[in-house]
């Protein structure tokens, strides 16, 4: 874990969009629509330690180099490495498929809670939403339900720079998180 004891918050803040609290030497930062309060100690969400996936992610973000965010074009997780991604289709894209008629139908309440807004489609979906995922990261994410002629799908985009705030490995997980949290809103809401 990358050290937070001896790191300059005030500094992190101003590179990484996050709220500093000089009072309490913390910083706030959202992510996929929930607040993070990032202490010496480590990164808490709703007064809890927050799950290690969410943690790795923020560390990653916080202390990445990149300093603004460029959206577009929007790219695919490909494009961020030369080796094939056959996982992120089965574990992010496939899932939110199975679920594309309740997305739809609920897309109204969903989209506050996910830091999102429903955007012009890229190429004539049903859904297109733009997902602030972290304060200079985005998400593309494009959702078509099932006609006659094809299936139900979906496809997920990032902001044209995200590698420089996230690694490769932490962008397939902020996805992963999207879809787990995107999934866990219909299951409440």
């Amino acid at each position: 874990m990358k050290s937070l004891k001896h790191s300059s918050f005030p500094e992190i803040a101003e590179r990484a969009g996050a709220l500093y609290n000089e009072e309490e030497d913390t910083l706030l930062l959202g992510m996929l629509g929930q607040e993070y309060l990032v202490r010496r100690e480590g990164v808490f969400v709703r007064g809890q330690k927050a799950p290690e996936t969410h943690a790795a992610v923020i560390l990653d973000y916080l202390f990445s180099t990149g300093t603004a965010c460029t959206m577009t074009p929007w790219r695919t997780l490909r494009d961020f490495v030369d080796e094939l991604t056959p996982d992120f289709r089965k574990k992010v894209e496939l899932p939110i498929t199975t679920y594309t008629a309740e997305i739809l139908a609920r897309s109204g309440n969903l989209m506050p809670m996910l830091d999102s807004k429903a955007v012009p489609s890229l190429i004539g979906s049903d859904l297109a939403l733009t997902v602030r995922a972290l304060p200079k990261v985005y998400l593309h994410v494009e959702i078509s339900q099932e006609t006659q002629d094809f299936p139900a799908e979906a496809w997920m985009l990032f902001s044209h720079n995200a590698h420089e705030f996230l690694e490769f490995r932490n962008l397939q997980v902020l996805a992963e998180l999207f879809k787990d949290r995107l999934l866990s809103l219909l299951r409440i809401y």
